[in-house]
C-alpha cells in the first residue's frame, strides 16, 4: 500500500483569524477558497507547493487552552536565527509568544507562538529532521 499526506485539517473558531495568521507568520497562502458567509473550509499551502501538504481551516470549531509545557505544534523551518528572533519579537508584542527563543535541540534554535485558535506553531532554524 502507498501512502501520501495531502493535508492537515484545522477547525477553528475564527477563520479570517486564522488565515490572516498564517499567512503573516508562514508565508501560506489561500489556495482554494471554499467558504460562503464566513463559513465553510479555506486551504492554505506554501506559494510554491500548492500541491503538496496543505492546512485546511474549518470554520465552527473551538478554541484549544494548551498549557504551556504542551510539545504538540506544526514546525515551520526558517533561513536564520535572526528569522526566529523577528518573529519571536513580533509574537511577544502580539502577545502570542509561547516558547522564547533558545537552543530547546542542540544546534536548533527555535520559538513558538500560538495562533488565534490556540494551536502552536513553532518556527526554527538548524531543526534537523528528523531529530538525532
Amino acid at each position: 500500500m502507498s501512502l501520501t499526506m495531502t493535508h492537515i485539517c484545522l477547525h477553528v473558531e475564527n477563520l479570517l483569524q486564522c488565515v490572516t495568521f498564517y499567512e503573516r507568520y508562514c508565508g501560506l497562502c489561500v489556495v482554494k477558497d471554499g467558504t460562503k458567509g464566513g463559513e465553510g473550509s479555506i486551504y492554505m499551502a506554501e506559494r510554491i507547493q500548492e500541491n503538496g501538504i496543505v492546512f485546511q481551516l474549518m470554520s465552527g470549531g473551538t478554541k484549544q487552552h494548551l498549557s504551556k509545557s504542551d510539545n504538540r505544534h506544526f514546525g515551520f523551518v526558517v533561513d536564520s536565527r535572526k528569522t526566529v528572533d523577528e518573529i519571536a519579537k513580533n509574537a511577544h508584542a502580539e502577545d502570542c509568544l509561547i516558547w522564547e527563543p533558545d537552543e530547546y535541540i542542540p544546534g536548533a534554535y527555535l520559538c513558538t507562538v500560538k495562533d488565534p485558535n490556540g494551536n502552536y506553531v513553532e518556527f526554527s532554524f538548524g531543526h534537523p529532521m528528523p531529530p538525532p
